[in-house]
Order: structure tokens, then sequence, then C-alpha cells
């Protein structure tokens, strides 16, 4: 059990493809997925409880777009001591807006982390309490706002061994939760469905919302930008994938970078001059880095890029991370 990914094969890894893929919204979800892997429903709600168990499965549902909370976001960049590293990334992380934390390979900025915010002046505040705090220099951090995030879809391809996602573009002005007419509870519900025989029907009955009306709503919100995708998301390391990367480069169409399969995040961001003069970005998972070497090589060479820096993630500064994300 040292290795869950190894235990991703044949029939499991076709059910986990699916619940990735493909989450049927139905009365019998885990049937569904059952009748499509020719496994009965019994196994497939078992075999889905054990992963979940395991850690694998971090969960089943769908993610509020923080956008459509009112939210902003910034990448933000610091250039530590080694020796600091352990501490700084300890004071980080007690921002509860903080959902992602590593440390990277690059020659002038070693942790890169993202945070949430209101309004700009909050998010730059929790920033500079940071930089003031451990003594940071000016050229010692960047704050890099999204200026159009165009796809955030985590999705790992167990055959292939490298991320893999739906060319599916996010709204540039997604709806706002309360225009949707429906309460924050609605959102809490779809959040993490439980694995039963029939997960959406304490819902529907709670929000009295018919069970042949939910398909159509969950699609709805996704269009209009609200939620995320719906599907069964899994826990990165334990499924195999231990190398990431973040890629960077300059393009007159960043948009065109979500066409890249492989790549769970395509964000143009606003460059600051003298420190960051990149404007797009995206994120690739593998499960080593010859593949995402190979991979990045290879799609923007199609895409007529040469120039950009492969960022290869170090270390996980952010234990909690998956909790942080679903919060």
């Amino acid at each position: 059990m040292d290795e869950p990914g190894m235990l991703i094969d044949g029939k499991l890894r076709d059910l986990l493809m699916e619940a990735q893929y493909n989450f049927p919204i139905s009365d019998r979800p885990f049937l569904e997925l059952a009748n499509r892997v020719g496994a009965t429903e019994d196994w497939v709600i078992d075999s889905m409880r054990r992963m979940r168990e395991l850690g694998l499965i971090r969960r089943i549902g769908a993610l509020v777009n923080y956008r459509a909370r009112g939210m902003i976001s910034a990448l933000v960049a610091l250039r530590v001591s080694d020796g600091l590293i352990d501490q700084v990334a300890s004071e980080i992380n007690k921002d509860s807006q903080v959902t992602h934390n590593f440390l990277r390979v690059h020659d002038r900025y070693n942790i890169w982390y993202v945070t949430k915010a209101g309004n700009r002046e909050e998010l730059e505040g929790k920033v500079m309490r940071i930089v003031n705090g451990f003594g940071l220099r000016l050229e010692d951090y960047v704050i890099l706002y999204a200026e159009r995030t165009y796809k955030i879809d985590v999705k790992f391809d167990l055959y292939g061994g490298v991320s893999r996602a739906k060319i599916r573009r996010l709204p540039s002005e997604p709806h706002r939760i309360e225009e949707s007419g429906l309460p924050m509870g609605f959102y809490e519900s779809i959040k993490s469905i439980k694995i039963v025989s029939e997960p959406f029907s304490e819902l529907s009955t709670k929000f009295g919302i018919p069970m042949s009306r939910l398909p159509d709503l969950i699609s709805e919100l996704r269009d209009k930008g609200i939620i995320r995708d719906f599907y069964a998301m899994l826990d990165p390391d334990l499924a195999g994938f231990r190398a990431n990367a973040m890629v960077v480069f300059n393009t007159d169409d960043c948009e065109s970078v979500a066409n890249i399969d492989e790549a769970t995040h395509v964000v143009k961001r606003v460059t600051v001059p003298g420190k960051w003069e990149y404007n797009c970005y995206f994120m690739i998972h593998a499960f080593n880095y010859e593949i995402i070497r190979n991979v990045v090589n290879e799609r923007l060479g199609k895409l007529g890029i040469a120039n950009y820096e492969l960022l290869p993630s170090i270390r996980n500064l952010l234990p909690n991370m998956a909790r942080r994300i679903e919060q």
C-alpha cells in the first residue's frame, strides 16, 4: 500500500477515468459507471469507497469558481534563503485563502503561492505582511494578478501518465452566485457527494429540484462559470503523478494555449516590468519530469513558442492543500 498509484490497473483504472472525465449526473450514477466499465454497482461503490478511504479519491463533486464569489486571485513569488523557507511557508499558510504553495526551481524566485482576496488592497496587504515580516527587499517578491483565466481542469490520464484536461474555456465574466437564485447550501451539497446508490436524492428533496432537472442545472452552472466541472478529484501523488511544473512564456495568443490537452491551468497574467515579463502561464502534471519536458517541448513547438521557462516543483509547502481547495 506504499505505492497506491501502482494499484490502479485494469477495471479500476477504467472506472477512475470515467469518474474523472464523464461522471454521470443521474438517479444512480454508480450503476451507470458500472455499466460503462463492465462491473456491478456494488463493486463500483465498494471500490470508490476504498479509494476514498485511501485518499486516492479526494472527493466527488464541483468547485465554486472564486470569481463567482466576487474574489480576485494572484500568483505570488518570493525569493527566500534556504534557511527561512519552512518558516516563511508556515506564515504564508496561515492565510486561509492560500490554496497552493510550492518550492520551485527558478533563478530568481523559489516560493510560489496562490492567494485570493476581496480586492487588491486586501491581497497586497497580506503579501506585504510576509514581505515586511521577513525583511524581504523590493526585488525579492512579485505579485502576478490573473488578467484572464482560460482553463482550470485538473484531471489525470491514468493511461498516459500525464495530466489531460478537456478543452473548455471559462467565461471571461462568470455569473455571480447570487444571480443563480440558489442558496449557498446547494453549493455546499454539490461540493462532495456521498458514495451511495442514490447520492443526489437527498439534495433533490432538500432543495426541491427534480432529479430530471439536475443534469441540466449542473451544466448551466458550469457554462455560466459559477462552478467548475463535476467529477471525481484524485490525489496526484497517490495516483502516481509526483511531478508537476509551471510553464511560462510570452505570447499574443494565450487563449490558444488552452488547446493543450495536458495543461491543467491556463492563465494570462499581468506582467511586472523589471520583475516579471511573462504573460502566459500553464501547469502540467505527470509521472515524471521526462514526460513533462517532452510534452511541453512538443506542444509549444507546434504553437511556434521556442522561448519558455519550465519551473519544476521541488516540494509542496502546503500539506493540507486538498482541504484548502475544497473549502
